[in-house]
């Protein structure tokens, strides 16, 4: 059984790929195992994948018919053999230390998850990629019991899942949500993921250093993905409520709610206004988050209670609950944190 297994979807990525795996190699990791999970590549991408496998034994390459990064990773899932895991995108880098720093902090801690800082880069129209601001939060840890589960996420910020090492026994079973093959995905997935573990540690030193080009998925600009992110809303929001009942008692549960039903209407609105979306899918994004929303408790005057902290999302609320939410395309534009 390896060590430590990482988990590589590509998809078309000639020209980043193997840049991508060397900055894994170049950790230099006892018991290491990549796994290449090529989904349907077009390009040269396959040819690259043997490549790097004819030259590094501990890489194995997986090819299937196009199904998306969700049903990538579940293929990496499946033939992962690791004591730990993790991910990286076919166009992204791991932090020189990074692996080592995050294997040793499980071990040290008995951790379940340990999630990591990052930086993260965005490609402008005309083709430079500027770093995002994206302040660390402060080293924290959470057990079952001990309370502390909403200042985890504040901290640890976005819950991607290429800036954090899972214990794999506490995952099995656990896949990605195929739903969210335009978005949201890692979410579902750390969220469902809250529900297994008993133990998670977020240390401040950045790990990984992720691209976000103009064609990213992280980025919705066709009716086809907005609808898909429109789709992810039902199963993000029930995981997202369900790993806050897990680790919070009837008060804090109150607080970290009212938080992720903020982040899901401030997402949207972010998601709408960047995307240029017309009316009819405005529409049917907002009927669709207030359906989502309606079966869980809480109302949206409870949010805007506790949105003080951050005025742009205190607007945004604002707007949500007099239905006026088009009006936040008018505020001033500015490069978001993540």
């Amino acid at each position: 059984m390896a060590k430590l297994s990482v988990i590589v979807p590509a998809y078309n990525a000639e020209t980043t790929l193997r840049t991508a795996v060397e900055s894994i190699l170049s950790q230099q990791v006892p018991g290491l195992e990549i796994i290449i999970v090529n989904d349907g590549s077009t390009d040269t991408t396959d040819k690259i994948c043997h490549a790097l496998a004819s030259e590094n034994q501990c890489i194995h390459v997986i090819t299937q018919k196009n199904a998306g990064i969700c049903a990538a990773r579940n293929r990496g899932l499946e033939a992962a053999s690791g004591e730990f895991l993790t991910f990286c995108d076919d166009d992204d880098l791991l932090w020189q230390g990074a692996l080592k720093l995050l294997l040793q902090t499980a071990e040290d801690t008995h951790a379940d998850i340990v999630r990591g800082g990052y930086e993260l880069l965005r490609q402008r129209p005309d083709g430079t990629m500027v770093q995002q601001p994206h302040p660390a939060g402060q080293a924290c840890t959470i057990e079952l019991g001990s309370g502390g589960y909403g200042s985890f996420l504040t901290n640890s910020g976005p819950q991607f899942v290429w800036n954090a090492l899972y214990r794999r026994t506490a995952l099995l079973g656990l896949r990605f949500n195929e739903r969210c093959s335009f978005g949201l995905e890692d979410f579902v997935f750390n969220a469902a993921a809250y529900r297994r573990i008993s133990k998670a540690v977020y240390i401040p030193q950045v790990v990984y250093r992720h691209f976000e080009g103009t064609q990213s998925t992280s980025c919705a600009r066709s009716a086809q993905a907005l609808l898909g992110r429109i789709r992810a809303l039902e199963p993000w929001m029930e995981a997202e409520f369900h790993a806050a009942q897990r680790w919070c008692n009837a008060d804090e549960l109150q607080v970290v709610w009212k938080d992720r039903r903020a982040q899901a209407v401030t997402f949207l609105m972010h998601q709408l206004r960047d995307a240029h979306a017309p009316g009819a899918i405005r529409r049917r994004a907002w009927q669709t988050l207030r359906q989502v929303l309606g079966p869980y408790p809480g109302g949206m005057f409870d949010i805007l209670h506790d949105a003080g902290h951050n005025k742009k999302q205190t607007v945004a609320l604002l707007l949500y609950q007099m239905r006026l939410q088009r009006l936040y395309d008018l505020l001033p534009v500015r490069e978001e944190q993540l």
